[in-house]
C-alpha cells in the first residue's frame, strides 16, 4: 500500500460519508504456501526439543521472517479477494475493489493491517464475513489505528484527520530531546 492512497481513499470515503472499518488477519505470514519445488531448511531453536541440539528441518509451511513469506501472503489473499470479485488496482496492487451493483466497496491492504470501506455498511459486513471465512481475522471496528497513524472521522464535517504524536514523541524520546524546550 503506498501512503498516497491510504491518504486518497479515507478522502473519498470522507467525502462520501462512508464507513471505514479496519481488522487485521490473524497468523498471515503462516497462510501462505511454499513452491512445492524449493525446500526451504532452517535451524531448529535451541528450545526445540529434537534430534540433537543442531538439528536442521525443512519447513512445510512459511513462517514470520522468510523472505518469500509476505509475498507469499499477498499471492494467497490476493487469489482469494479475485476468487470472491474484487479486482487489484492498476495504480497500487494494495488497493482492491469490486463494483457491486450500485455499490462499490474498496479494500486497502498492508502486509495483514486493513482498511474497509465502500457505499453500503451491509455489504462491508457481508463481505468481513466472507474475509473471515477464508482468513481469521480480528476485527478492530471502526477505524481507529493503521501503521501508528491514529485516524478520527468526523461525520458532522465529513473530515478525516491523521494523528502522528506518538511517532513524533518516539524519535524525540530515540534523540533525547523529550525534555527540550520548545
Amino acid at each position: 500500500m503506498k501512503l498516497a492512497s491510504f491518504h486518497s481513499i479515507l478522502a473519498l470515503a470522507a467525502w462520501f460519508d462512508w464507513d471505514i472499518k479496519s481488522f487485521d488477519f490473524n497468523g498471515a505470514y503462516l497462510n501462505g504456501e511454499l513452491d512445492e519445488d524449493k525446500e526451504i531448511y532452517m535451524q531448529a531453536p535451541s528450545e526445540y526439543e529434537g534430534q540433537g541440539e543442531h538439528s536442521i528441518k525443512r519447513l512445510k509451511k512459511l513462517l514470520y521472517g522468510l523472505k518469500q513469506a509476505r509475498q507469499k501472503w499477498y499471492d494467497a489473499l490476493s487469489c482469494a479477494l479475485v476468487d470472491l470479485g474484487f479486482h487489484t488496482s492498476q495504480a497500487d496492487p494494495g488497493v482492491f475493489y469490486m463494483q457491486y451493483g450500485e455499490h462499490i466497496l474498496i479494500l486497502i491492504i498492508h502486509i495483514d493491517n486493513c482498511i474497509f470501506t465502500g457505499s453500503s455498511p451491509e455489504l462491508l459486513e457481508q463481505f468481513k464475513a466472507q474475509f473471515h471465512a477464508c482468513y481469521v481475522l480480528t476485527d478492530l471496528g471502526p477505524v481507529n489505528w493503521l501503521l501508528g497513524i491514529k485516524i478520527t472521522q468526523d461525520c458532522s464535517t465529513r473530515s478525516i484527520s491523521l494523528f502522528q504524536s506518538n511517532y513524533i514523541n518516539n524519535i524525540l524520546v530515540q534523540f533525547a530531546l523529550a525534555d527540550a524546550k520548545a
